[in-house]
């Protein structure tokens, strides 16, 4: 058999097989990020389709760090009955599920739209502009984030959760605190790297503070910035980070990248059609790999068995995460288990949010949808 489909532990969670479902956002929350049946009956199909580990769409920790109004939530206790039910959806398969929390910071478009605390890193040239010029935060703001991470860790444990990814990547908060593109802070909580990475421990000792000591703390880890002129985070800066969350108690990476540009994500990341194009992450997951010793997986358009198979058995890292090909088959996992093992369907189309006549995000396969 495969090493793909034999079990791991992460922690002290066993995990049936080496595929984690990457956090996607799926837009079926309202507006105070509650979810509904369409919400459980979706993770709950992943987990039937033998998914090892589904990570949820990402959930605001605050309103302050709203990106989308129909992103998930977790900022108080009233979330908790709702995600109760996809929990229990998961475990009644006998599937495990983590929920990826997050600040989206000065990407946190709906809070500034909607009159919210609109708050960034640093005011730098180049950050969004929803209508409104964000604030710079505060050390009390600060200190307040982190603290309602902790607590949102808490609340997802209480929902039943298996464990809780913290969104480390894409732009969104810790990696603007991380990157010195857009953190141009002189305290403490900028400058140096070890400034720079200040928040995104706190944050991880914030977590740890609220949850059982053998709880899964996992995080989604932009390791580098990929801008044309080479700015930015280093992926020695980055390995450096992911070996300081090692120390405290972070049981796995899933490598990704942090902040890039339109033309790094259309060269690398649409039209994966071959098996030369897949895995763009890959040389970085070798640096981290050198530097760690924990579970890690790497994201970013991986579609066939042999380049997944060569990825595991090579040690590079321990699991394999894939995002938009289970937006088109959810199947696909088991599908590979059952033996038919032709590539993904998804040719990173980048296709999959998709905007109707009242201006709603629908997340779907649209290439699927015109076959």
């Amino acid at each position: 058999m495969s090493k793909l489909f034999e079990p791991i532990y992460v922690g002290n969670l066993e995990i049936k097989n080496r595929f984690i479902r990457s956090a996607t956002y799926y837009a079926l929350s309202d507006i105070d990020g509650y979810i509904g049946q369409e919400s459980v009956d979706l993770i709950g199909r992943l987990a039937e389709n033998e998914v090892g580990l589904i990570i949820t769409g990402y959930a605001y920790v605050l309103k302050s760090g709203q990106s989308y109004p129909d992103m998930n939530g977790i900022q108080d206790d009233d979330h908790i009955p709702g995600f109760l039910k996809m929990t229990r959806a998961v475990h009644e398969v006998d599937g495990r599920v983590a929920m990826q929390i997050a600040h989206c910071g000065s990407a946190s478009e709906t809070a500034a739209k909607t009159g919210g605390d609109f708050m960034a890193v640093s005011m730098v040239e180049g950050m969004p502009d929803y209508g409104r010029k964000a604030r710079e935060m505060t050390e009390e703001d600060i200190e307040k984030i982190i603290e309602a991470f902790g607590q949102a860790a808490r609340r997802v444990q209480e929902a039943g959760f298996d464990g809780v990814q913290i969104h480390g990547a894409h732009g969104y908060l810790a990696s603007q605190f991380l990157s010195p593109l857009s953190n141009k802070r002189e305290d403490r909580w900028g400058g140096s790297l070890e400034n720079r990475m200040r928040f995104v421990i706190e944050v991880c000792c914030s977590i740890k503070s609220q949850v059982d000591d053998d709880f899964p703390v996992m995080i989604k880890l932009g390791c580098k910035d990929y801008v044309k002129d080479g700015r930015g985070l280093t992926i020695e800066e980055g390995t450096k980070v992911a070996e300081a969350l090692e120390k405290e108690g972070i049981c796995l990476i899933e490598i990704s990248h942090s902040i890039q540009d339109n033309t790094f994500r259309k060269k690398n990341m649409l039209g994966i059609t071959s098996e030369e194009k897949e895995a763009c992450f890959l040389p970085e997951a070798r640096v981290i790999r050198k530097g760690t010793s924990i579970p890690l997986s790497v994201v970013g358009g991986l579609r066939s068995i042999p380049v997944l198979e060569d990825i595991i058995e090579s040690g590079v890292t321990d699991m394999i995460s894939i995002c938009r090909p289970l937006i088109r088959e959810p199947g696909l996992i088991k599908r590979w288990m059952e033996g038919d093992q032709r590539r993904a369907d998804c040719i990173s189309c980048g296709r999959c949010f998709n905007i109707d006549d009242k201006g709603k995000i629908n997340v779907y396969c649209n290439q699927l949808k015109k076959e």
